[in-house]
């Protein structure tokens, strides 16, 4: 860490309640070819563990993965807030480590939609071998990953072109990825709603780390106070950068350190 962040994150431990929002893939845990072998880095999960006991912090991880998978893949501890989807989903973690999720609510509209975005981003995946659908609640998400990159460069086009333009759909870019989804979320929104929920019982600080494109959303909602943290390369809104999901470790030991 620099001198910049560790002023910074001396200044945002000494407030009495704060949320510690992480993304996870890419900040918690490295980046995989398959999303499904990752896990969070152990020495974040043991700091996790001990900002947990802590009574001024509020724990959230704010993911595009489902809330479902994203609670299984991290294992937070009780009390964390999911957030996933991009916002589109919340759920927490009880104190047996179970999962409760908010309704979605989806629309019969909202339904076909999804429905139809699933089928026509499977066919434009035939172009590209390699290239995949994930399905989730609320979107469809084109992963281009493991496909040749001039390949995924025609799916992606196709796709922008076509079911990104669709009533209703909403495209976001990520890492080799384009998120279509049937709900207008993003991770600036769901930071925002969360701070506005416990700054009913006073003030409260925000820290956010985040690698993707996506999580840019996120450092734009923060304000005075707090801290936004960019994992790895690429232009920010953030104000502090780390190089990697290590070094988000051993900025929140820093932070257990502070708040003990």
């Amino acid at each position: 860490m620099n001198a910049e962040l560790d002023q910074a994150l001396e200044r945002f431990a000494a407030r009495e309640r704060v949320i510690v929002a992480l993304d996870f893939d890419g900040t918690l845990a490295e980046l995989a070819d398959d999303p499904q072998s990752v896990s969070m880095l152990p020495h974040s999960a043991r700091a996790l563990t001990d900002l947990a006991d802590d009574d001024g912090v509020i724990l959230a991880l704010v993911s595009g993965r489902p809330t479902e998978e994203l609670g299984r893949l991290a294992a937070p501890p009780a009390g964390t807030v999911l957030i996933g989807s991009h916002g589109s989903e919340t759920a927490t973690i009880d104190e047996s480590g179970q999962l409760t999720a908010a309704d979605l609510g989806l629309t019969d509209a909202e339904r076909a939609t999804l429905s139809e975005l699933i089928t026509a981003l499977e066919d434009l995946t035939g172009h590209a071998p390699g290239a995949w659908v994930e399905i989730k609640p609320v979107a469809a998400v084109l992963h281009t990953r493991l496909a040749a990159r001039e390949q995924a460069d025609e799916v992606i086009s196709r796709a922008l072109d076509g079911p990104a333009t669709w009533s209703g759909v909403h495209a976001m870019k990520g890492k080799d990825v384009v998120e279509f989804s049937v709900r207008s979320m993003t991770k600036g929104d769901a930071l925002a709603d969360l701070r506005d929920c416990f700054a009913a019982d006073g003030p409260v600080g925000v820290l956010f780390a985040g690698d993707d494109v996506t999580d840019e959303h996120g450092f734009e909602v923060l304000g005075d106070g707090d801290v936004g943290i960019k994992v790895g390369s690429g232009e920010t809104a953030a104000a502090h950068r780390v190089a990697d999901p290590e070094a988000i470790g051993r900025v929140l030991e820093a932070l257990v350190r502070l708040r003990g």
